[in-house]
């Protein structure tokens, strides 16, 4: 189920920040309840983002419909002006698959597909079996079913991720490995690759935007940059670097053409942005690990006053695209690049960059939840208003307190 701000809300749930006049403002659109323990990740449907997978200690994966309807409370007779309120929906519970908390849940590129990571040490495929069209026709009925069971892993697996092309999957756990998994027809996976290297759990992989170039995160303070040999037989590491004084909790890319620049965050409490290097500007790591130095461009120390657990960085699909432009459009171009994190502080913030190599927190909710902060991600909205969307975008975090909160943050500076 959701609910909806009052307007007697919190102070807490209201917060803005930034200089020069610019107003900007976070603020509770909807709560998501219905997980029965904490709420570990979150996932949006690609492309469409009006799907969203969430994933518990309650061992289930929901899904969400995020709809728009329009507010009963507004007097507006004008169906151009009425005020619209987000209304997500749960269209679908997938259960009885893990054995024990769900830790990761991630879309395949086309949107077909699930997988799910798990402290029972198996990694969970489900295939989308209901008609796309008509769900966004209007009817809310969606339908998953499991097609397979990764098993490897000796503990528990603590994320997954899909490569661009979606032929891959990339998993990784507190056994201190990386798993490469290639889909084949008929719903087969085979394992293509087990990669040792870091010497502490592995906490998070991401692959590069574009190329199907993974990168994994680790207790051990280090990312590793991991790519496919020439002769296509097995992957290696292609560099490593020391990105903080503890552990690393998560990474993001900057979402450009071709992909760009790279977050990272950890218990230090610090961010870091690190400059795509390498030939093929797919390295954030010095080659070869050698002792080089890695690309950092800046680091900043964060509001969070305890670990920085998640971050994600806004790109133009995160945003709605002018009718006009085919591309990432003038409007997304024009936008300061735009981070939000979240963490064990139970506060959710936006950083925004001045200039380049310069940071400052945006806006930040506090009390944003009642417990950690585990997963935080943007997304757009396709019924939003043109005006709203030049100057709004949206966000959903996870907590531990067994909520998903969703926030629109604002600014005039645009």
């Amino acid at each position: 189920m959701a609910d909806h701000p009052d307007d007697d809300d919190d102070d807490d749930d209201r917060k803005g920040g930034g200089g020069g006049g610019a107003e900007r403002i976070i603020e509770r659109a909807g709560t998501i309840t219905g997980h029965d323990d904490r709420v570990w990740c979150l996932s949006f449907e690609p492309n469409r983002n009006e799907l969203l997978a969430t994933c518990s200690s309650d061992k289930t994966v929901k899904i969400w419909k995020m709809m728009m309807v329009r507010d009963d409370d507004d007097d507006d007779d004008d169906d151009d002006d009425a005020m619209m309120a987000l209304c997500p929906r749960c269209v679908c519970t997938l259960d009885g698959v893990h054995e024990r908390t769900i830790r990761s849940v991630a879309w395949s590129p086309c949107g077909r597909y699930l997988a799910s990571a798990s402290f029972d040490a198996t990694v969970a495929i489900y295939q989308r079996v209901d008609d796309r069209d008509d769900v966004t026709d209007g009817n809310d009925e969606v339908k998953f079913e499991c097609v397979a069971a990764l098993e490897g892993h000796e503990n528990e697996v603590k994320s997954c991720a899909w490569s661009p092309s979606g032929s891959l999957l990339a998993t990784c756990g507190r056994d201190k490995s990386v798993w490469i998994w290639e889909s084949a027809p008929g719903n087969h996976f085979e394992c293509v690759a087990v990669l040792h290297g870091h010497t502490q759990d592995v906490k998070k992989v991401k692959w590069h935007e574009t190329e199907d170039v993974l990168y994994s995160a680790s207790y051990d303070d280090t990312v590793k940059t991991w790519k496919e040999d020439l002769d296509g037989d097995d992957w290696s590491c292609s560099g490593t670097t020391k990105a903080h004084d503890s552990t690393v909790w998560d990474l993001t890319q900057e979402r450009v053409r071709d992909g760009g620049r790279f977050a990272t965050v950890s218990d230090d409490g610090w961010v870091k942005i690190w400059n795509a290097g390498g030939a093929q500007r797919t390295e954030i790591s010095s080659v070869n690990e050698s002792k080089e130095e890695a690309p950092l461009e800046c680091s900043f120390r964060s509001g969070h006053d305890r670990p920085i657990l998640c971050v994600d960085w806004l790109g133009s699909s995160d945003r709605k695209k002018n009718n006009n432009s085919e591309s990432s459009g003038d409007n997304v171009s024009k936008q300061p690049a735009t981070l939000v994190a979240g963490g064990g502080d139970n506060s959710v913030r936006v950083y925004r960059e001045k200039e380049t190599g310069v940071w400052e927190e945006a806006a930040a909710v506090v009390n944003a939840h009642e417990d950690d902060v585990n997963d935080i991600a943007w997304f757009s909205l396709s019924s939003t208003k043109e005006e709203e969307a030049r100057t709004s975008n949206y966000f959903a975090s996870a907590s531990d307190d067994g909520t998903v909160k969703i926030w629109k943050f604002s600014s005039n500076s645009e």
